[in-house]
């Protein structure tokens, strides 16, 4: 696919900036909490957040796509839970700025812009040749989009002939 469907140079690298930006802070804000916390199987769980993150942050700064990295590290917040409550919140809020900037970058982009820019395209192309319709459903759910385009999207390639 031609490099054409990525954002505009200039509103990617500053996009890119900000994510790299919010990324340092989750890894600044998690090591803050780490060094503060009295629990100690909570740091079992800092460190899982921050070796999931490094990954993340490397791909950014390398421009590789990171559609499963996003899911896994939300999979990890959805299985995992800090002893302190207050804890988890701020981790997970400042997990959830990044994100915001993702979603922003992709906001207005078509789904085959987001599927290339997430790095999704070859599992899609790969799940619509298989007629698999949790995996079509679970890559359009790394791209953000709502549920009823989800269903919609699924309906039109998985037509019935």
């Amino acid at each position: 696919m031609a490099r054409s469907a990525e954002l505009p140079v200039g509103s990617q690298n500053m996009n890119k900036e900000a994510q790299i930006s919010a990324l340092a802070d989750f890894i600044a804000e998690v090591e803050r909490l780490n060094a503060a916390t009295r629990q100690a199987e909570d740091r079992q769980i800092y460190d899982m957040y921050l070796s999931r993150v490094a990954i993340i942050l490397a791909k950014v700064i390398r421009d590789e796509s990171i559609g499963d990295d996003i899911a896994s590290m939300e999979r990890l917040f959805g299985n995992t839970w800090l002893k302190d409550e207050q804890s988890y919140r701020k981790a997970y809020s400042t997990w959830d700025r990044f994100k915001g900037l993702l979603t922003q970058s992709l906001h207005g982009m078509t789904v085959n812009e987001r599927l290339f820019h997430l790095g999704l395209f070859d599992q899609f192309d790969n799940a619509i040749a298989r007629g698999d319709k949790a995996q079509l459903r679970a890559i359009l759910f790394k791209c953000f989009l709502e549920e009823d385009n989800i269903e919609s999207i699924i309906n039109k390639y998985l037509k019935k002939e």
